[in-house]
């Protein structure tokens, strides 16, 4: 909300250099690790800015709460976060899109403020289509009965890399189809209801709602976006508000990238500049707009983001190929469970998602990235 406080972050250097909870409104933040104030109290106590209102944050709550009490029995107000960066990596905000009031549906933006993902629950009289659901299925669960509906479909826009997919779980307790497209080649070994490019997915909530499919291979080459209304895009990792998807994650970053530059030049190139762009994803409070949301018309992309003015293959991929960076070790894994192959524990899962998403194409300059996709055909179709 913007009010006048400090997070005092106690975990360590490694730690708070990675990840750092971010407002839409900058916050004042002072770090002084944990075990400062273990080894020397009164010298870590001197850290500590006073008459401020003072919240302490740690990885998962444990460590932060302790050091309140230190604070609060030198007489120093503190409050602590309760389940830390781990609990502000999964926590979700649901935000309503704008359409108009006429519409036959309601359309929701679930943002995973700590991760930068982004998922989406449209809403049409007793009917409920969830698309890119993280894990906590029972958030949206509970949102959709909210509302008086059922979820009747589960959709992804593509084989994540940097969080477990709610879809398959969300699928299992409602009941209904789930759908997602990993690409010719890959073993996708989930049970998914197939669809295709062009199909159409009906929602009759009095008036008949149109969510269509749109391949649209690049970031990954199964790569799916969906047209709801004919207006609003949810384009995945396809496009996003500032940048497009990174298309090197399975180690053919010149055919993928060729695939998506025509997915962009072609498929999305041909959508009306009205339609509302909707990523999978952000890098940052800064894509979030005054309303809350993370959007954008087609039309302003196409002026804005440089990936979308550049004319030839050859130039998109020589820009690509010098802009990504070396994916996190843990996407690796990720692919797999998000591909059926294999089932970590809970705890395992936490671990691997902290921190923010690295799904866009970077401006930084890298060594070449390894491959965290399995093996696969060379072409991407």
């Amino acid at each position: 909300r913007g009010d006048d406080l400090v997070i005092l972050d106690v975990r360590n250097d490694d730690e708070f250099r990675h990840w750092k909870l971010e407002g839409r409104r900058p916050a004042a933040t002072v770090h002084v690790p944990y075990f400062d104030f273990i080894e020397d109290a009164s010298a870590a106590m001197a850290k500590v800015p006073r008459g401020k209102d003072l919240v302490a944050l740690c990885a998962q709550g444990g460590s932060s709460e302790m050091i309140v009490e230190m604070l609060q029995e030198a007489g120093i107000p503190a409050r602590n976060v309760k389940g830390g960066m781990v609990a502000y990596g999964e926590y979700l905000q649901p935000v309503r899109v704008g359409v108009p009031e006429q519409a036959p549906f309601e359309l929701w933006q679930f943002n995973r403020r700590g991760k930068g993902c982004l998922s989406y629950v449209v809403v049409s009289g007793r009917e409920a289509v969830v698309v890119d659901p993280s894990r906590h299925v029972e958030r949206y669960l509970d949102f959709v009965h909210g509302k008086g509906a059922r979820v009747v479909r589960v959709l992804d826009t593509h084989v994540h890399a940097d969080h477990v997919s709610g879809g398959p779980a969300l699928s299992a307790r409602a009941g209904a189809p789930y759908f997602v497209s990993a690409g010719e080649g890959f073993e996708l070994t989930l049970p998914v209801t197939p669809l295709r490019d062009g199909d159409v997915i009906r929602l009759d909530g009095g008036a008949t709602v149109e969510v269509r499919l749109l391949a649209t291979p690049g970031h990954t080459p199964g790569s799916t976006s969906y047209l709801l209304g004919g207006r609003y895009l949810l384009s995945g990792d396809t496009l996003f508000v500032s940048s497009v998807g990174r298309p090197d994650l399975g180690g053919h970053v010149v055919e993928w990238g060729r695939a998506l530059f025509h997915t962009l030049h072609e498929r999305i190139a041909a959508l009306p500049d009205d339609t509302v762009v909707l990523p999978a994803h952000y890098a940052g409070p800064s894509e979030i707009g005054p309303d809350g949301l993370v959007a954008a018309t087609l039309g302003d992309l196409r002026r804005a983001v440089p990936e979308m003015q550049m004319a030839t293959e050859d130039e998109f991929v020589a820009a690509v190929r010098e802009a990504v960076t070396t994916p996190p070790d843990a996407y690796a894994e990720i692919i797999k469970v998000n591909l059926g192959q294999a089932r970590p524990p809970e705890d395992k899962i936490t671990e691997w998602e902290l921190g923010k998403n690295q799904c866009a194409v970077s401006a930084r300059k890298a060594p070449a990235p390894a491959a965290p996709w399995p093996a696969a055909p060379r072409a991407a179709r």
